[in-house]
């Protein structure tokens, strides 16, 4: 799978040209720009989220020390992965832990979860809204009714397609529906 990634990430600026040369000569431009403008809001939505996931990781990392659990590195990285699930992620990670840190004892677990979760509040209300809003720019509204509609309706993996979805459509619609309608 990492073989086959990297392969199409070394490949995708000839596949990008190929596909552009399906439209009409005539809207080519205008598709090619809208594409590169949808690939850099994920693109920068890739880069926010794994900025979010690294200061998850790093947080529960410190937090796993200060409990003195065992295999802390291993712990952290779980929840650095965790936290790429949007809005339901870092707190599932958050718990499993906090369970897996009961098997030291009830005090390793209080510390853990104390330390992680007041980590999460502020992550949710301070630094995540900073980061998404300068890498990606969409209303945390929007964010919360895509993840919750992507999902219900593909899970997992529909709350992970949700947000760079939603950036694509609000590309498209500044950029193709909203002049569409001031010129009319």
């Amino acid at each position: 799978m990492v073989v086959l990634t990297l392969y199409f990430l070394a490949t995708l600026p000839s596949i990008k040209k190929w596909l552009y040369r399906l439209a009409p000569r005539s809207r080519r431009e205008r598709i090619e720009y809208l594409s590169e403008k949808i690939s850099g809001s994920v693109g920068h939505y890739v880069v926010g989220q794994t900025v979010v996931a690294t200061l998850n990781g790093l947080v529960a990392y410190i937090a796993a020390n200060f409990a003195e659990l065992e295999y802390a590195a291993l712990l952290a990285i779980f929840a650095a992965f965790m936290a790429f699930i949007p809005l339901v992620g870092a707190v599932t990670g958050g718990i499993v832990i906090s369970l897996l840190a009961l098997l030291v004892g009830w005090q390793a677990a209080l510390i853990f979860a104390a330390i992680y979760f007041i980590y999460l509040q502020i992550e949710a209300y301070l630094i995540s809204p900073k980061i998404m809003q300068r890498a990606v720019a969409i209303p945390g509204a929007l964010a919360v009714i895509g993840v919750i509609a992507g999902g219900s309706l593909l899970g997992v993996l529909g709350a992970l397609m949700a947000i760079p979805t939603v950036a694509g459509i609000l590309v498209l619609v500044r950029e193709v529906y909203v002049p569409y309608q001031d010129s009319r």
